[in-house]
């Protein structure tokens, strides 16, 4: 629906041009523009960070589904008027007057669309950010799978920039949750983005009253991502005991949608001894942090889970924060994984990849089923990777990272595969089994805490059909879902269950000895 889109291409009606070179002050900028609005100040940080040299500013028509939102106001304040609309975009390169055609995409750092709201009935006169998309910090250790692809024309020409969309709440027609939809609906969604009316169309058939303002309750958000047929995986812990919270904490919910592509909204409690009525808030989290010299997975093996039988280290464990938005101050936070006390959490969803039809927690979880019950079938591997691995194994110092792909991803990844002597796999193999994969799945990747974290590189994965829909506790549907392993020197695919046993074919594998990680 081009439409959708409309808003980000529609030809200005008027533009000027600032360079940004000292002494032009941001500060004074927003103050004599907006006023005091934390969001908006912290895009034109991020802006700044990017080291942004020029901003052009452009004031729009409503158009596509900003002329949507601007009916659907009207509907419930009369009074209504939309009287300002600006795109402001922002470039890492100083340009002369008018001279738009000497930009490229790769000067695009990030843009914004600015939207002022006015309700002469009520007093209201606010400025928001309808939405904002900056590129991915360069930091190497800043991984943020799948960012989106959004087009945008500017002085009459086309560029496109990757990245994240943040969206901030009016509190007339959305509030948190809404906008925290669309940010992570516009990645996963055929359409490339969601319109605020239509999720408040599915809001209403669960509860006619409701008023979009004031947000999503837990079962209109589970009912727009069935309609809208995007598989999730989530947990309300309003109705939970207290053990649940320790037994499955919200982190293992946001980690696993972020590595499967589709993301996470994480809703909490607010906390403190000035607040008056409780008050709750939802945000989107896209991304995260790798600290490859983080203490804690060692410690964890070392110190505090003797013993428990844990049975491996999730890649999680080198997260120290999530990379996410919060409308209330701005786009692009790091979120530290613990600063959000899991009591306080109320809700987690992580939002599968279209085509996965389970969590990544499931695949991680029958892929270490699936990793001992065939350790006994290389046990005579003439491989020193595959004795450290069953020394590994045995110290419970394996090492999961669930990534779901399409058939043509991996099979891509495969390819490009070399081992630490640069042997690659053979070609025509690669081949016979993208024949044989379904369209998505699970490629669970085994390292260990020495080699994942330094080289950045793996033993190889634990490859899981992701199609279908997954029950742990009938062994004939674990059983449907396992494709094959690749460990150093030999594929494992499945086969039969004999006395109980699964019996794997090994098939030779030029890859002798650990590869690189799957690239985010």
């Amino acid at each position: 629906m081009s439409y959708l889109n409309d808003h980000r291409t529609a030809a200005a009606e008027s533009h000027e041009i600032f360079l940004l070179q000292p002494p032009f002050s941001f500060f004074d900028f927003i103050e004599e523009r907006f006023g005091d609005y934390e969001s908006i100040r912290r895009t034109f940080s991020l802006a700044r960070s990017s080291s942004a040299e020029t901003l052009i500013l452009e004031q729009i028509p409503p158009c596509g589904i900003i002329t949507e939102e601007n009916q659907d106001i009207t509907g419930r304040y009369p009074s209504y008027s939309n009287t300002g609309l600006l795109r402001l975009s922002f470039w890492n390169k100083t340009i002369p007057d008018e001279e738009v055609s000497a930009l490229t995409n790769d000067n695009l750092v990030g843009y914004a669309i600015f939207k002022r709201d006015q309700i002469s009935d009520d007093d209201f006169d606010e400025w928001h950010i309808f939405e904002a998309v900056f590129s991915k910090n360069a930091n190497p250790s800043i991984c943020v799978p799948r960012p989106q692809t959004y087009r945008l024309m500017v002085g009459g020409l086309p560029f496109e920039i990757k990245g994240l969309l943040y969206c901030q709440q009016n509190s007339l027609n959305k509030a948190c949750a809404q906008v925290a939809f669309r940010s992570l609906l516009s990645r996963v969604l055929p359409e490339g983005d969601i319109s605020y009316r239509r999720i408040n169309e599915i809001a209403t058939t669960v509860n006619s009253g409701y008023v979009p303002g004031q947000g999503l309750t837990v079962p209109q958000m589970r009912e727009v991502l069935t309609v809208l047929n995007i598989r999730f995986n989530d947990i309300d812990y309003s109705q939970a005991d207290a053990q649940l919270r320790k037994e499955l904490p919200f982190q293992k919910y946001a980690y696993a949608g972020l590595e499967s592509g589709g993301g996470a909204l994480v809703g909490f409690r607010f906390a403190g001894i000035g607040l008056q009525e409780e008050a709750k808030h939802i945000i989107p989290i896209y991304g995260h942090t790798f600290d490859k010299d983080t203490w804690a997975p060692n410690a964890d093996i070392s110190y505090f889970h003797i013993g428990e039988g844990v049975g491996y280290v999730p890649s999680e464990s080198w997260t120290s924060s999530y990379l996410g938005h919060d409308d209330n101050f701005g786009p692009n936070f790091c979120i530290p994984r613990l600063y959000i006390e899991n009591d306080k959490v109320e809700y987690v969803v992580e939002l599968f990849r279209p085509g996965i039809c389970y969590s990544g927690m499931q695949a991680e979880a029958l892929a270490l089923n699936v990793l001992y019950s065939l350790l006994p079938n290389i046990g005579g591997a003439d491989n020193k990777w595959i004795t450290r691995l069953f020394e590994w194994t045995s110290k419970q110092q394996v090492v999961f990272r669930a990534q779901a792909m399409s058939n043509e991803e991996y099979i891509t990844h495969l390819r490009g595969l070399r081992d630490w002597d640069n042997n690659g796999e053979n070609p025509e193999l690669c081949k016979l089994l993208g024949q044989e994969m379904p369209e998505y799945i699970w490629a669970v990747e085994v390292s260990t805490p020495q080699l994942f974290p330094a080289n950045e590189r793996k033993l190889g994965e634990i490859v899981l059909d992701a199609t279908r829909d997954l029950d742990l506790t009938d062994d004939a549907s674990v059983n449907e879902v396992f494709i094959f392993a690749r460990l150093p020197g030999v594929y494992l695919l499945g086969g039969e269950i004999s006395n109980g046993n699964p019996q794997f074919t090994p098939v030779p594998s030029q890859l002798l000895s650990h590869t690189e990680l799957i690239k985010s």
